[in-house]
């Protein structure tokens, strides 16, 4: 199957769904929305270390939306819009950044807002988006960062088979490892067997139901 470019997806980002969700292209009326979720404190020390940092402090609506439009030109990030696929509430924010094309390598990045936090519809979401990168992008690896602290982050990363990275120079503290951010990431041949072994176990369980019921 031909793998999706960045000029292909310039004319069009698809819809991905799962078994609850829908994730869309975002839109210029769910900045509004994403901004709100942007600035719970909470959300801001996990996504940036700090809420005192630069980051934050040039993060207001008008900006975000400039860009995620400037992303979406450059193809650079593509985000989506995480949304209930039963009522289509917007739950938050995912998204491929820094893709390097050339490299078949991105990162992936999700925010949502606190009262759907421990649900599973980020884990949902990240999966889909797995799948998606891998299988329709070509990419040969995806990384993940999330702040040291944020538990439920670190076990969606791990949940979709991502495993923490060392340090690149040990013994020099990086500006990632002073803000508490560490490093995740899956390669394609990871995600692929994890597929197959997936596969293997839903066919084994279909076997013994077969035989237990016959």
């Amino acid at each position: 199957m031909a793998m999706l470019s960045k000029e292909e997806l310039k004319k069009g980002i698809p819809e991905l769904d799962t078994d609850r969700l829908i994730l869309r292209r975002l839109t210029a009326d769910d900045i509004e929305r994403w901004w709100e979720y942007a600035s719970d404190p909470q959300v801001i020390t996990y996504l940036y270390g700090s809420p005192q940092i630069k980051e934050y402090q040039a993060l207001q609506p008008d900006r975000l939306g400039r860009r995620v439009e400037e992303a979406f030109r450059s193809m650079t990030s593509i985000h989506f819009a995480v949304t209930s696929k039963e009522d289509g509430t917007m739950y938050g924010v995912c998204s491929f950044q820094r893709w390097d094309e050339h490299a078949a390598r991105a990162e992936i990045g999700f925010a949502l807002s606190q009262p759907f936090w421990g649900k599973g519809y980020a884990t949902e979401a990240v999966g889909r988006l797995v799948t998606f990168g891998f299988e329709e992008m070509g990419l040969s690896h995806i990384v993940g960062r999330c702040h040291v602290k944020n538990q439920l982050s670190i076990r969606v990363l791990e949940k979709n088979g991502m495993r923490q990275q060392p340090p690149a120079n040990l013994g020099i503290k990086s500006y990632w490892q002073e803000m508490g951010i560490i490093v995740y990431s899956v390669a394609n041949s990871e995600f692929m067997l994890r597929k197959e072994r997936a596969a293997m176990h839903s066919q084994v369980r279909d076997d013994l139901g077969g035989s237990v019921s016959s």
